[in-house]
C-alpha cells in the first residue's frame, strides 16, 4: 500500500487524515516525485486548514533540503576547486546565476505552480543558491517563500476546481 492509498483510507477520519498528509506533504518536498494536490480534496476537512496544512509542510520539507543542499553545496564547490572540471563549474556558474537573477521571485512562481514537482525545484535553488557569504536565499526567506507559495497554490487549485464545478469526492 503505498501514501496516497494510506491518504485515502483515512479520508473520514480528520485528525490521522491531516497527520497523513502532512507528512506526505514534508516527503513531496524531500524527496517524492509526486504533486501533493490530491490531498486537498477532502469533504471532511475545511479546505483552509488543508491550504494551511499544505503551506506549513511545504515550509519544513523546504528547511530540511536547503539544509542537505547546504552540506553537499560546501562538498560540491570543495571538489570542483583545484580540478579541471570546465563544464561541471561552467554548469555551476550559470545555475548560480540563474538562482541570483530570479531568486525570491522566481521560486515563489515556480513553486506556486499546480502539479509542479517540489523536490526538483527546491534542490535547484537551495544547492545552487550563489557562495555563502552572499547567498541569495536564506533558509528563513527559503521557508516563507514555499510556506507563502504552499499556500498559493493550495488556493490556486482548489478556486479552479471550485470556479469549474469539479468535484473529485
Amino acid at each position: 500500500m503505498d501514501l496516497i492509498d494510506i491518504l485515502l483510507n483515512a479520508i473520514t477520519d480528520p485528525i490521522t487524515y491531516s497527520i497523513i498528509f502532512f507528512i506526505y506533504v514534508i516527503l513531496a518536498a524531500i524527496i517524492l516525485p509526486i504533486p501533493v494536490e490530491i490531498g486537498l480534496f477532502n469533504p471532511h476537512i475545511t479546505p483552509i486548514l488543508l491550504i494551511i496544512i499544505l503551506g506549513i509542510g511545504k515550509g519544513i520539507g523546504a528547511f530540511i533540503v536547503f539544509t542537505i543542499s547546504k552540506k553537499i553545496r560546501i562538498k560540491m564547490k570543495d571538489i570542483t576547486i583545484g580540478k579541471n572540471w570546465k563544464i561541471t563549474k561552467k554548469f555551476i556558474v550559470k545555475s548560480e546565476n540563474f538562482v541570483r537573477t530570479y531568486g525570491h521571485y522566481g521560486l515563489y512562481i515556480i513553486m506556486s505552480i499546480p502539479l509542479m514537482v517540489d523536490s526538483i525545484t527546491l534542490y535547484l535553488f537551495s544547492l545552487l543558491n550563489p557562495s555563502e557569504e552572499k547567498t541569495v536565499l536564506t533558509s528563513t526567506k527559503f521557508v516563507i517563500i514555499n510556506i507563502i507559495a504552499g499556500i498559493t497554490r493550495g488556493t490556486l487549485i482548489l478556486s479552479i476546481f471550485y470556479f469549474l464545478s469539479i468535484k473529485l469526492i
